[in-house]
């Protein structure tokens, strides 16, 4: 093999390797000297890589395996959470699905204050493999009502209640608790919206106008600072009221 070939093919190989060993031995970070390096090292392995659903899984993953593990949650770089706007699809498999909807996770994603982030976030952890907790429950329902509850939340709320919709049909008889949750979730979603177009049309035309032309300008102008600055490729960026295929 030519010195040439090596140049270009083992960094690769190195970056595919690193986000492997991550996502099956996040672990034994426990043991790293020093865990923000190894953190940086991760995130520097994701961003080199074209993105692939794959790629997005496994970092993903990675990120609610390791946000379920208090020793390691206050190490993850705020940057890393900005992939779940990426929406990957999360297989059965994944223990994400598993560990990703532990409280604490719920809360931290909540702290970061970014309505589109916490969208993405439940619009992942939603799904038919995942098993909420009665205390980690009613933390994410107080999130439902609390975070989304605004006018300019509407688009993001029609997301999550299409995603419900999506995985309402699919909850057999065997999934009656988990059924009887989402159902709990969607009714939430569903008031808070009401509730929201209740106060905008209680406004002045003049006003309503007003609102609607500074949430669009906030939106795109979000979009054009996270597409031309952040280090790690965002790809679900989309406009309010469109979700994504998975």
């Amino acid at each position: 093999m030519s010195a040439r070939l090596i140049e270009v093919v083992l960094p690769v190989s190195l970056n595919y390797a690193t986000l492997d060993s991550f996502r099956h031995q996040y672990w034994l970070l426990h043991h790293a000297s020093d865990i923000d390096a190894m953190m940086q090292l991760w995130m520097t392995a994701a961003a080199a890589l074209p993105y692939t659903g794959d790629i997005g899984q496994s970092v993903v993953d990675t990120l609610l395996q390791m946000a379920s593990d208090r020793h390691l949650l206050s190490h993850i770089p705020v940057l890393a959470w900005d992939w779940l706007k990426k929406r990957p699809l999360l297989h059965p498999e994944c223990k994400g699905l598993r560990w990703g909807t532990d409280k604490e996770v719920v809360q931290t994603v909540r702290k970061l204050g970014d309505v589109g982030l916490i969208t993405s976030y439940l619009f992942i952890v939603w799904s038919k493999w995942s098993w909420i907790l009665h205390p980690e429950f009613q933390v994410m329902l107080r999130l439902v009502r609390e975070e989304l509850s605004g006018i300019g939340a509407a688009g993001y709320r029609a997301d999550l209640i299409q995603r419900l919709d999506d995985i309402l049909p699919q909850l057999e008889s065997r999934f009656g608790e988990r059924k009887q949750q989402y159902e709990e979730l969607r009714t939430a979603l569903v008031e808070v919206d009401e509730k929201a177009m209740k106060t905008l049309t209680g406004m002045s035309h003049s006003r309503r106008s007003v609102l609607f032309t500074n949430v669009c300008m906030c939106r795109r102008s979000l979009y054009l600072h996270v597409c031309a600055s952040s280090s790690v490729p965002v790809v679900a960026c989309r406009p309010p009221g469109t979700h994504s295929s998975n």
